[in-house]
């Protein structure tokens, strides 16, 4: 009887989840420089830059991933301002962006408005876009590892590149097809050295159902959301003590919730060893809108290790006046520009923050000591992946606070059988005589 309820338990848990999975899975399709056929100057553009040395492709990637009439597009680019777009649309399964390449290509960022539109019956629920807007360097004189420390310090050399000044090679696809990777010319890595093997690139991951990375840091990922890799390799730094920072403003619908970044921390580090946090950025709040997640770890080799791990320090949001006018006038030539356009400066219809994150630990050599710096994080719609226990962590409680009990448990029932075989007998009832020591005739 006990087995068969067992039985049918595991066919229901089984079930369930069997069904949650195939719920999560969406429909994904993948275009590079959608609409680019429609406008005879993105063609002219993509084919020159094809071949003239030294030009930047406008690179425009448009992934659609669809449950229905629940559609999440997610666009990525590096056209004047690398971002990526994610927008959620409901109400319409054949719901799509438009694309007018007249408009991303213009020279102001006025041209730029209205760039990029949603088609179809359905409605827009939520848009928000990241930019990655500079790329800073500066020169760690006291090992402190600390952007804070180091903008407090008259003594700071800083060497801040807006990343409009890189120039792009084409987008290609990663192994197994289900990547897209951004990477930079070398001659842009290298004005202060003749290292022409330089590498930095944004890695974006694109999956149709859940999982969990096969590499550390091992963020989960699901069909909402795509994970990006940011890569410094082999970059030529200005100083010999420099360390690097990054620099990202979300740009989001305006709600009742304000951004807001929450790190949370977790007793399981099966899947990151010795790391047991995990930051959320929210564009709204918890309210399961936008997110930008990360471990606040980096890796400092392409073989990713425990051992060439360190850390990754976030830094408070600024709103639009703290960050500065620079920000601004970037986000003017990104495709929070060309989705969002006049509303872009309105506060009322939209909410905009910037946050920095910077690498490395003190005394772990600066970037020069490995010439390599990698971070993963991913940006999605919805509720935050939740990092649970493992089973083997389970496993392991359960053991640990199993085997004592019953240590206990049968160490006390042996304890009472000595004790009840120690008593000096037991009488007879009736008999007034002793059953272990009888009277003899």
């Amino acid at each position: 009887m006990a087995n068969g309820r067992m039985f049918c338990t595991a066919l229901i848990v089984t079930l369930f989840t069997v069904f949650v999975a195939d719920a999560s899975k969406r429909n994904v399709t993948t275009k590079f420089f959608p609409d680019c056929e429609k406008y005879p100057v993105c063609n002219e553009t993509v084919h020159q830059n094809a071949t003239a040395p030294n030009a930047s492709f406008p690179n425009m990637v448009y992934v659609r991933s669809s449950a229905g009439k629940d559609v999440l597009h997610f666009v990525m680019t590096t056209v004047k301002v690398p971002s990526i777009l994610v927008v959620h649309t409901q109400g319409d399964a054949n719901q799509n962006l438009s694309f007018n390449w007249d408009s991303l290509l213009a020279n102001s960022s006025a041209g730029m408005e209205g760039a990029i539109s949603s088609s179809g019956s359905g409605h827009i629920s939520y848009s928000f876009v990241l930019a990655f807007s500079k790329l800073i360097e500066y020169d760690d004189i006291h090992d402190a590892a600390s952007l804070a420390d180091a903008r407090k310090d008259n003594n700071t050399l800083w060497n801040v590149r807006n990343f409009t000044e890189f120039k792009w090679m084409n987008a290609t696809q990663g192994q197994g097809g289900n990547s897209i990777i951004f990477n930079t010319t070398s001659p842009q890595l290298a004005p202060y050295g003749n290292n022409t093997e330089g590498s930095m690139y944004f890695e974006f991951e694109i999956n149709s159902d859940e999982g969990r990375d096969a590499d550390l840091p091992r963020l989960i990922y699901n069909a909402n959301n795509t994970q990006m890799n940011f890569v410094l390799d082999k970059y030529v730094p200005k100083y010999n003590k420099s360390r690097f920072a990054l620099e990202m403003t979300i740009v989001a619908n305006h709600t009742s919730q304000d951004m807001s970044v929450e790190e949370t921390k977790s007793i399981d580090d099966e899947y990151s060893p010795g790391v047991f946090r995990v930051v959320n950025w929210y564009s709204a709040g918890k309210s399961n809108k936008g997110y930008v997640q990360w471990k606040p770890v980096c890796y400092l080799a392409a073989e990713r290790a425990r051992a060439v791990g360190t850390e990754v320090m976030r830094y408070d949001l600024q709103n639009r006046t703290a960050a500065g006018s620079g920000v601004n006038q970037l986000l003017e030539e990104s495709l929070a520009q060309a989705f969002f356009g006049r509303e872009l400066n309105d506060s009322k219809t939209v909410t905009q923050r910037t946050l920095s994150v910077s690498f490395g630990l003190s005394q772990d050599g600066f970037y020069l000591k490995n010439n390599y710096t990698a971070w993963t994080a991913s940006v999605g719609y919805g509720k935050p992946p939740v990092e649970g226990i493992s089973t083997l962590v389970i496993v392991i409680i359960a053991a640990g606070l199993g085997i004592p009990v019953v240590i206990i448990l049968f160490g006390s029932i042996y304890v009472c059988v000595r004790k009840q075989r120690r008593r000096g007998g037991y009488e007879v009832l009736g008999s007034g005589v002793s059953a272990t020591n009888p009277q003899m005739n």
